[in-house]
């Protein structure tokens, strides 16, 4: 096996073990200390990666709202703190620009909006999952349902792959390799559920079988659109904070849509 193969497996490996480690070891604060980190590292990586985010003051504000996001969930006052700290963000940013006399930076704005708030937050929503009934066994399941797709997508794609899904923007995803992942996104929620049964735990198999296909659906949308800015971007990662992996954006790319769709899965459709 080639060297930098045993890089990307013993990366993989070692990050998995320290978050699972975190998510079902630690109380609910460990959890919240590594999303604050996440959110910070994707916040940085979509604004500085792509050079969108020139203004370090912009980049500062974004950086210290993202890694406070997850807090606001862990003290139970995101309806109140979510709205506040949008309306200070974006008046501070924007009268920034104003201030320093800087038009046509609108697209800059609402990049690091994204990187502050929208991607922070779902993140967040891992700990009222967390935190919730069985929470420890519900949540790895947006993981499993995005990383197994993601799995079945290049394997699928490398055998059997022909038609491209969408060229312009991941040359490499494939049609073929599409209807792979979403086999690959119920067969991985299979897996788990059967886990699940072993340990003799409460499951809800055709909930988690239905979830496998939507949150493969979904994580192939947030996967293609994170690959969309790239592409536009002309870069082949967000970050190399993890070699051979990329940036934290490179790996979490579909797990970011799978999560609060989730979230929203599990209020209306037994689980556990």
């Amino acid at each position: 096996m080639k060297k930098p193969m045993l890089i990307k497996i013993a990366v993989a490996l070692c990050g998995i073990t320290i978050t699972i480690l975190i998510l079902f070891f630690l109380p609910l604060w460990g959890t919240a200390i590594l999303l604050s980190f996440l959110s910070g590292a994707c916040c940085y990586e979509l604004g500085a990666a792509t050079g969108i985010v020139e203004d370090r003051f912009a980049l500062i504000c974004g950086l210290f709202v993202a890694a406070a996001m997850p807090w606001f969930w862990y003290f139970g006052m995101q309806s109140v703190a979510l709205p506040v700290a949008a309306l200070l963000f974006i008046s501070t940013v924007f009268l920034n620009d104003v201030i320093r006399d800087r038009m046509g930076r609108s697209k800059t704005q609402a990049y690091i909006f994204l990187g502050a708030f929208v991607f922070p937050a779902f993140l967040s929503l891992l700990l009222p999952v967390l935190s919730s009934e069985h929470g420890k066994q519900l949540v790895l399941i947006p993981f499993i349902a995005a990383w197994s797709a993601d799995t079945g997508a290049q394997l699928f794609g490398r055998c059997f792959g022909k038609r491209k899904l969408a060229p312009q923007i991941s040359p490499n995803k494939t049609v073929e390799g599409f209807f792979g992942g979403l086999m690959f996104g119920v067969l991985g929620m299979a897996v788990y559920a059967a886990v699940i049964c072993i340990m003799k735990r409460p499951v809800h198999w055709l909930s988690l079988l239905g979830f496998g296909f939507v949150g493969a659906l979904f994580g192939t949308v947030g996967d293609l659109f994170f690959s969309y800015i790239k592409r536009e971007h002309k870069i082949k990662d967000f970050g190399a904070l993890m070699p051979q992996h990329g940036g934290v954006m490179d790996r979490f790319d579909s797990v970011v849509f799978v999560i609060p769709l989730f979230y929203v899965w599990i209020q209306l459709f037994p689980v556990a």
